[in-house]
């Protein structure tokens, strides 16, 4: 580990660049304050829904239906079949008094959800020149029509090929214009409160979707918008300053938000220019690309919208750079698209946005096909295989794809990205490939130089659970640590920035898992090193509702138990042995254990294929387990398609030692415990059995596992483990616990005997005086110390011999 400390500085200004955080934070709060005050109850517009339900039903091709669920196959996939997806969409269908499918839902809603935009912006733009509509059928006609957009606004490509008039000429005037009166009404509504400011309207369309799409739908259809601030402040880290000629292209391109402040900043740093050269400039400059049709529109929206503001309409015949285009297939939407290689010859100098946070396994069955048939012989995109893989660690993120070809394609040689990532990308197992920093084609190895990360997890700037950075790479350098690392917070309502350093929490492994340089780090290196004891996790089942059961009752050595469904309450006879007390994160604390569910384990160990014993010794488990084999069959990950049927991961003798250390590995919960045989009410005498979210080091001991336990309950192990961990979904995972160097357990010295007597006296909840606390942390930095000044002996032993 490295020696330099870098202090941290609170600062209300970024190390680079001219943005002040005040301001910042005052954008922060303007947003959501807007976002606050837009509500919109969407049961008022349940007629609307319904009717636009039944024109889908009666005509799905002239709502261009066919066109749209093509559109979005490579977006959403199967994602319809989740029973979490069909509850959601069938909640509001009720709430809206329809009875539709998630996929009619989603349309409709979409489709709803394009009229408003397009009629907020034309009320708006009516105000800057006005147009000869004299009912709502008219006003429909122009917001659906092409012709429109060329001839009165100046706009060539405003539309995409879907959401045309489709539904107006299916109908007569007085029944359309009855059906979205309430939505044009708000439409007005909406647009006499837009003001001529970017940050006036910058969200508005997307927080218009979002009341308009629950967010628990947004949620499961994995769609997330960034706040005009956030985009703002990525661009800005990039370098950009709004040169005219710089081009800048945001990938995935959602909403336009980077579009928009994009052409703000240019326009603002342009302004010695004439308007025309400065239009021209960013129409040529600023471009973006999204598969979705409804981002497109939006993004084309948005940018309209801003060029009216800015220069006023009509527009001299514009062609807006917001494509609807495959940016990692280099794909138009369709043939009547610009292909991005006529507009980008060149490539370009920034690469903005914020890529799509999916997991490979969520991607859609085809387009993952299309990943592993088109790009996989080119690129080397996963470092995972065999066992890791099959654990998981290669579900790397999409987004680890997509930054990795689009730098690829479109960035040139010198030229700055600056993503909004997944932060556990730099600290988590599964980032190896991203921590690389260099895209590994097989015409040639293209490196990336870290200029410098900002780490929002404090911040949440999406308002959920994402955590959250900003990455900035620059195409052709070495990334030299340690990099630039930035953590941001709120403190009394403003954003505060402390700036530190990272690097790779060992030295010789480019890949491992960054820490964070902080006193705290320098303080515990003499702790650092290999760990000598063996950790596991517990087990894998996937199937909760089937091998989680309640026992109600025993009957000789039988167990009367309920499936863990609430859809199932009807109770099933096992028999008892195969039963056992079951430990989730939920129950495991520093020094006890609290609570308990119950599981059926049909194994001892993982590919044991014991199916005809099964049923022999234990028939009335294994006819259970067999009424529910499709349960089991449906298990999407690869580690249980071996046999049994009913076969579990994450078993072997490891797990059947009378004594393991464990904690939690959900989070950074830095709390252990041990546990050895308990007696149960209806089972009697059982070892309990972790579940896979929990961590454990097994020991045939009971001493040494109260050592071991004593040594990781200390304060000292908790600054060390919080030096170094991530905090994120699994902040003391293997990785970050295999890098402390816990000395082995020795029965003749009485510092270990005195710890784990420690240990045993906290485990019956004995009140421990600070004297004695006070002397048990000094046992512990001793033991630690010994081992480090023995290790340093053989060290130098072997180096002298060596020599000689």
């Amino acid at each position: 580990m490295a020696a330099a400390i870098r202090t941290y500085e609170r600062s209300t200004v970024p190390g680079r660049g001219d943005c002040n955080l005040m301001t910042m934070s005052k954008a922060v709060k303007i947003t959501n304050k807007r976002k606050g005050n837009l509500r919109i109850d969407l049961s008022n517009y349940g007629n609307t829904v319904q009717w636009l339900l039944s024109q889908l039903r009666q005509d799905p091709q002239a709502l261009q239906y066919s066109e749209w669920c093509a559109s979005i196959g490579s977006l959403y996939g199967e994602i319809w079949n989740q029973a979490r997806v069909k509850t959601h969409f069938s909640s509001l269908a009720k709430e809206l008094g329809c009875d539709a499918s998630p996929k009619e839902l989603l349309f409709v809603l979409q489709s709803f959800y394009t009229v408003l935009a397009r009629g907020v912006i034309f009320y708006r733009l009516d105000k800057i020149q006005p147009v000869d509509c004299s009912s709502i059928h008219e006003v429909l006609k122009c917001i659906a029509s092409p012709d429109f957009y060329r001839e009165q606004l100046g706009v060539q490509n405003l539309l995409p090929e879907l959401w045309g008039d489709g539904f107006l000429s299916a109908c007569g005037e007085e029944e359309v214009s009855k059906a979205f009166q309430p939505v044009m009404r708000l439409a007005t509504s909406l647009a006499n409160q837009l003001r001529d400011s970017v940050s006036s309207w910058a969200n508005l369309l997307t927080n218009l979707y979002e009341e308009i799409i629950p967010r628990q739908i947004r949620h499961d259809l994995g769609e997330y918008f960034t706040p005009y601030w956030l985009a703002e402040r990525t661009i800005e880290m990039s370098g950009f300053r709004g040169d005219l000629k710089s081009v800048l292209l945001d990938p995935g391109c959602g909403s336009g938000v980077f579009l928009l402040a994009a052409a703000e900043m240019k326009y603002q740093a342009n302004k010695d220019k004439s308007p025309e050269e400065v239009m021209k400039g960013i129409l040529r400059t600023v471009v973006g690309c999204d598969i979705n049709p409804l981002c497109v529109l939006t993004a084309r929206l948005n940018l309209v919208c801003w060029l009216a503001f800015k220069f006023g309409l009509p527009l001299p015949d514009v062609k807006i750079n917001a494509l609807h285009y495959d940016t990692v297939f280099k794909r138009p939407a369709s043939e009547q698209f610009d292909d991005i290689d006529g507009i980008l010859p060149d490539g370009c100098a920034y690469l903005v946005g914020n890529p799509p946070w999916i997991s490979w396994n969520s991607l859609p069955g085809e387009y993952r096909k299309q990943i592993e048939r088109e790009l996989l012989p080119g690129y080397a995109l996963f470092d995972f295989h065999g066992q890791e893989a099959q654990l998981g660690h290669s579900n790397d993120d999409y987004l680890v794809t997509f930054t990795q070809v689009t730098i690829h394609r479109y960035l040139k040689e010198g030229g700055l990205c600056s993503f909004i990532i997944k932060q556990p990308l730099l600290t988590n197992v599964s980032g190896k490939t991203f921590r690389r920093f260099s895209v590994r084609h097989v015409r040639e190895n293209v490196r990336l130089g870290v200029k410098e990360v900002a780490d929002l997890r404090r911040v949440n700037p999406f308002g959920i659970g994402n955590e959250t950075a900003i990455i900035v790479l620059k195409r052709g350098d070495r990334t030299v640590y340690p990099v630039p690392y930035e953590t941001w917070s709120k403190s009394d309502g403003e954003i505060v920035v402390e700036k530190g350093e990272a690097k790779p929490s060992i030295d010789r492994d480019i890949t491992s898992s960054w820490v964070v340089l902080t006193p705290d780090l320098k303080e515990t290196e003499f702790m650092e090193g290999n760990c000598i004891y063996e950790i596991r996790h517990g087990l894998k089942h996937d199937v909760a509702d089937v091998l989680i059961v309640r026992p109600l009752e025993r009957n000789g050595d039988r167990l009367v138990v309920q499936r863990n469904s609430e859809d199932d309450k009807e109770t099933y006879e096992i028999e008892a042995e195969a039963v056992y007390p079951f430990l989730q994160p939920r129950h495991v604390s520093a020094w006890k254990i609290e609570g308990c569910t119950y599981a059926i384990i049909p194994q001892r160990k993982a590919g044991e294929n014991n199916e005809e014993r099964l049923a022999r010794t234990l028939p009335l488990t294994y006819k259970y387990l067999e009424r529910f084999k499709d349960r089991f069959m449906a298990r999407k990950s690869r580690i249980f398609t071996q046999k049994p049927f009913y076969g579990l991961f994450g078993l072997g003798t490891y797990t059947w030692k009378p004594y393991k250390v464990c904690w939690c590995g959900l989070g950074f919960k830095p709390e252990f415990v041990v546990i050895n045989t308990v007696r149960d009410r209806l089972l009697g005498e059982r070892l309990p059995i972790p579940d896979g979210t929990i961590y454990f080091i097994p020991l045939d001991r009971k001493e040494e596992a109260h050592f071991v336990c004593a040594l990781l309950n200390s304060e000292l192990v908790h600054k060390f483990l919080s030096a170094r961990s991530g905090k994120s979904k699994r902040g003391l995972s293997k990785k970050v616990m295999e890098q402390l160097s816990l000395p082995r357990f020795n029965p003749t010295d009485n510092r270990h005997l005195e710890l784990a007597s420690w240990s045993l006296k906290m485990h019956q909840g004995l009140e421990m005086p600070d004297e004695e606390r006070n002397k048990m942390e000094y046992l512990v930095e001793e033991v630690f110390r010994t081992q480090k000044e023995w290790q340093q002996g053989i060290f130098s032993f072997v180096e002298a011999s060596h020599s000689v």
